[in-house]
């Protein structure tokens, strides 16, 4: 367990905009700080930030919260080990037991792979630092690609002993079962209980998340075995799906963000090249085709993509195909082939870090010039082959979303193939017209971009139930409490004292119930606070370990609209909420005892069938006078009867 005032000195230190800002590019737009939101595709920006009140809120998909809980909705933390994670990020002493067996059986799944597999990156690092095998065979592979210690630490590389189940083995001692372990992909079993290292004899690669923790491996065999393939990475589990994620996030988010672009090649080893020539901006899509999830993960630091592949035919392929998704993705995207037999490992190693960057700067083009010069070639004079060509081109200008974009690209088409451009934007609109045919459910987004409306999560499926069940005068009530209760609303004349919204709204509504649980729950948290002499922050709720409770009131301070201060240019001034709380706590006080007695009446009225003569009396004589009560609230409030 985490002390509680370890807690909130954590949360106390933790800046939304820093924490966020590791994660997302953030532009300030007036008092708020703005992106794409990480949580759902989109392409205008939805997802704002607010400094001030330390809160973050996507009016696109709903999800809000603090910095805590940002890093947990994003990366899958545990409310510990987010806690960890940020207790790490501003350096405080977090003084709490190790972990024991009994502890780990107590995780839930998704935190025991993350633990797990920590422990398996500390072994394969500490196998290839402290063994034989792991110096003479390990060591020596990193070393003839000429990687430096500073290197293989940065990227925790290690090295898996040529054993059956040797790591299963130390794995098992340590306290993990089998079954985590196989959960985790380091081993697989046979034959019912055989248990086997899935990595063996090869040199490790860790894949680590946005937030630096291993959540996979990447292995590359040394022997020579026609049999066995050249890499194998961890299966999919839980918090690991290949599609997601891209090799090298982690150590280069922050280049990335430096450099407002981001290189992407193809293997591990590019990668660690290039950080150590000092060009930290690249990351590598791990040998696999590239996915929306990939590029999408890269725009959150950078709108801007240079892919960087390998210089045969195969290379070549790859570019293109994963051109048309970062098209699609509204990214500026440009290509690079290197001399044919190099790649960016290879070439960066030969020439050194400048000249690898001057190469690419003069050898970078747009989508546009990198296909036409790459297909000139083949088209000749041949007019169907042109026709195709000119096809694929208009094709991938489809795919980008922002129309002004696709105009100026439409333009340069037809002055390097001499064709009318209107022509081409014909064709575009016919093929996107074809495209938004095909699909069903689609809500419109900036420039005609079609795209799925964000599915909300289950989360926020019941708070909106449980929203319908919710009483709109006792919820302005707690709003109002939360927001403004330290607000000073009068002043004793007499003795001097300030009085607050909360001290009026306890010494109004002591004898009323609020009866809708959350409310209730909200209520009671900031009395109990009240009562022992303090003054709650709305951070106590917007912090709250109860997701429902940060939730809502994430949502009532985060308004979609605020009022524009140009107001008063044209000398209308509007009185703010705040300056009016006085008479709006009043009234809002008078419309709850209003529906509390209206309900009294509906109560007493069902009793009626089943009374006698002479309940019959009573309840009549209740009911007038309750009715005499709802008709001088509604006179003082100014409503009809």
């Amino acid at each position: 367990m985490i002390p509680q005032d370890t807690v909130q000195q954590i949360i106390q230190a933790a800046d939304i905009v820093e924490v966020v800002g590791e994660f997302v590019s953030l532009k300030k737009r007036g008092a708020s700080m703005i992106a794409c939101c990480p949580f759902h595709n989109e392409k205008t920006p939805s997802f704002n930030v607010s400094p001030s009140k330390g809160i973050y809120k996507c009016f696109g998909c709903g999800k809000g919260g603090d910095a805590l809980r940002f890093v947990m909705d994003l990366e899958g933390l545990s409310y510990p080990d987010a806690l960890r994670w940020l207790a790490k990020k501003y350096n405080i002493e977090v003084k709490e037991r190790e972990f024991t067996d009994q502890d780990l059986i107590n995780q839930n799944e998704k935190e025991s792979l993350f633990i797990v597999l920590e422990y398996a990156q500390n072994y394969f690092a500490e196998t290839m630092a402290k063994t034989e095998e792991g110096q003479s065979v390990g060591q020596s592979y990193f070393k003839e690609r000429g990687f430096s210690k500073n290197a293989i630490e940065k990227f925790n590389l290690g090295y898996a002993l040529d054993a059956r189940s040797e790591f299963f083995k130390k794995a098992e001692k340590a306290g993990f079962s089998s079954d985590i372990l196989e959960k985790a992909g380091l081993i697989s079993i046979k034959d019912g209980d055989v248990k086997i290292d899935r990595f063996r004899g090869r040199v490790i690669f860790p894949i680590h998340n946005v937030a630096g923790k291993p959540i996979a491996f990447g292995a590359r065999i040394l022997k020579t075995d026609p049999k066995a393939p050249k890499y194998i990475n961890s299966p999919e589990t839980e918090i690991y799906h290949k599609s997601q994620i891209v090799y090298g996030i982690y150590q280069a988010k922050n280049a990335i963000r430096q450099a407002d672009n981001c290189y992407l090649v193809e293997g591990y080893t590019d990668v660690v090249s290039l950080h150590q020539a000092g060009i930290e901006n690249v990351v590598a899509s791990s040998g696999t085709s590239l996915t929306p999830e990939q590029v999408r993960l890269i725009r959150r630091f950078s709108e801007n993509i240079t892919v960087l592949y390998d210089g045969d035919a195969a290379g070549i392929k790859a570019s293109l195909r994963g051109i048309d998704i970062i098209l699609e993705e509204d990214m500026n995207v440009k290509s690079v082939v290197f001399p044919n037999g190099e790649d960016p490992d290879s070439y960066i190693r030969k020439v050194g870090g400048a000249a690898f960057s001057e190469y690419v700067k003069n050898y970078q083009k747009n989508f546009i010039n990198f296909k036409t010069e790459l297909s000139l070639a083949d088209v000749g004079n041949d007019p169907i082959k042109k026709a195709e060509l000119i096809a694929d081109l208009v094709t991938s200008i489809t795919k980008i979303p922002n129309p002004i974009k696709r105009s100026v690209f439409y333009q340069e088409v037809a002055k390097m193939l001499q064709i009318d451009e209107n022509i081409l934007i014909n064709e575009g609109n016919k093929y996107i017209k074809t495209k938004i045919g095909e699909n069903k459910r689609f809500e419109k987004g900036d420039g005609g971009i079609i795209s799925p409306a964000p599915p909300l999560r289950n989360q926020e499926l019941e708070i909106i139930e449980s929203l319908k069940k919710f009483n709109a005068q006792e919820e302005s009530l707690v709003k109002d409490l939360v927001l403004y209760g330290h607000f000073v609303i009068e002043k004793d004349e007499e003795t001097g004292q300030n009085h607050t919204l909360a001290d009026y709204l306890f010494h109004e509504t002591n004898d009323l119930k609020i009866e809708t649980p959350i409310f209730h729950e909200i209520y009671q948290l900031y009395k109990t606070e009240y009562l022992n002499g303090n003054n709650p922050t709305t951070q106590m709720f917007s912090s709250n370990p109860n997701p429902q409770i940060q939730d809502i009131a994430v949502s009532w301070m985060s308004p979609k609209h605020e009022l524009s201060d140009k107001w008063n240019t044209f000398e209308i001034f509007i009185p703010k909420y705040e300056e009016m709380l006085n008479e709006f706590s009043y009234k809002m006080v008078l419309r709850i005892r209003k529906e509390k007695i209206q309900k009294e009446i509906e109560s007493l009225i069902n009793e009626i069938d089943e009374s006698s003569e002479e309940d019959l009396e009573i309840i009549m004589n209740t009911i007038g006078k309750k009715r005499g009560i709802i008709k001088l609230i509604a006179e003082e409030l100014g409503s009809v009867v």
